[in-house]
């Protein structure tokens, strides 16, 4: 096992298992199917994070109490970016991204809208074989989200990593993990169980 964890991966992996609501789902995988792998994994890096409760109380459970103040002031160097100079006096109030209530509000909103792009990545996932036509189109989107969409979907993870607080400053190597219940299957051993079950 050579791989690690960190808060970019984690962030990554609420994308993939949550709905449109924010909630994640992941009950009911204890068979050893590749998907069942991932999940568990999930979960046991959850635990690690001491965020459990996400799993029954929604993706607001992901931020932490504290955010330090260079999080803080990267996050408004983003909005300010990203907001223009119109919008800029709504950041006056030095101490309203310090507010876990308005962390969370503000988390939920973006990790809503970045779920929309997620799916727009995630189109194709899946096609293994198509016509000239459906190709020609998947070369073409492939194409505009390299060239827009992904610089969109980076700022917006930057800035949800940021929201997310001190609580993810740890990464975790995946032995360090085994005693969360992170199932022990090499990212190898994970690729080629779904090579087999294609």
């Amino acid at each position: 096992m050579t791989g690690f964890w960190n808060v970019d991966r984690v962030l990554h992996e609420c994308l993939r298992f949550s709905d449109d609501r924010g909630y994640i789902k992941v009950a009911g995988h204890s068979d050893d199917s590749p998907y069942s792998i991932k999940v568990r994994r999930f979960v046991a890096v959850m635990k690690a994070y001491g965020k459990e409760k996400v799993f029954n109380h929604g993706i607001g459970y992901l931020i932490s109490e504290t955010c330090s103040n260079d999080k803080i002031n990267e996050l408004e160097m983003f909005l300010r970016q990203n907001l223009g100079d119109k919008h800029s006096p709504d950041l006056t109030n030095p101490d309203l991204l310090k507010s876990v209530r308005y962390r969370k509000e503000l988390f939920e909103a973006l990790f809503s809208y970045r779920k929309s792009l997620y799916r727009i990545e995630d189109f194709w996932s899946g096609v293994m074989e198509c016509s000239h036509a459906v190709a020609l189109a998947y070369r073409l989107t492939s194409n505009l989200n390299q060239s827009h969409i992904k610089a969109v979907s980076d700022v917006t993870d930057r800035m949800l990593v940021l929201l997310m607080g001190d609580d993810y400053d740890k990464s975790f190597s995946e032995e360090e993990l085994l005693p969360f219940g992170y199932p022990d299957v090499t990212d190898k051993e994970l690729e080629d169980m779904i090579f087999d079950n294609w």
